[in-house]
């Protein structure tokens, strides 16, 4: 009876701090939902791959919006078997060639909007969804302004918006996936491992 109160409590928990989600809805349209609103980002996927490192897999998926923003989404998530090492930030480090380098727009529970320095020195605005240890969410691609007015949009009162300093990239319908999922970096880093019990059990 314990353990059942425990993994209730647990639950409900994980579930106050979940407050958003970032994913393509069944018309393929770019919606980030966050707290009790719906910001549709995107609504029409230009094209889409699924990379398959046998135990992780990551959809790619190049996006366009009406007025013609391109934007690129990319979901990773491990089977049942596996889960991150690290949280939805420090993994895209590894993903993006970059292991230090960051600046901070907004953060609340399981949202970032950070702004990535590539290794070429270019600047990168990235929005991460990651509630659990097994799925990594994550856009890219806005310009400064559209990822200030997000941010602005879904702040709660009180909450302060970070400047941004640099001047991010922004893509074209024949921009290419700036992440570099690959095996030495999926395996060798790693970024994934057995999942852990819960209790270290």
């Amino acid at each position: 009876m314990k353990n059942l109160i425990f993994i209730l409590l647990s639950l409900f928990i994980f579930a106050g701090c979940a407050t958003s989600s970032l994913k393509l809805n069944k018309e393929k349209e770019l919606v980030l939902k966050y707290n009790s609103s719906d910001l549709k980002l995107t609504n029409k996927v230009l094209e889409s791959k699924l990379l398959n490192f046998k135990d992780l897999f990551v959809e790619v998926s190049k996006l366009k919006s009406d007025d013609g923003r391109v934007i690129f989404y990319e979901q990773a998530w491990t089977n049942l078997s596996f889960e991150f090492v690290y949280g939805g930030l420090y993994t895209l480090m590894y993903v993006f060639d970059n292991r230090q380098n960051y600046e901070l727009l907004y953060e609340k529970n399981n949202l970032k909007l950070v702004q990535l320095k590539l290794k070429d020195a270019r600047y990168l605005n990235v929005m991460i969804q990651a509630s659990d240890t097994q799925v990594i969410s994550y856009a890219y691609g806005f310009s400064n302004y559209e990822f200030t007015q997000i941010a602005n949009s879904i702040k709660e009162d009180g909450q302060k918006i970070e400047s941004l300093k640099y001047e991010a990239l922004v893509f074209e319908e024949t921009s290419k996936a700036l992440s570099n999922w690959n095996d030495e970096v999926v395996f060798f880093t790693p970024l994934i491992i057995p999942i852990r019990s819960m209790g270290g059990l």
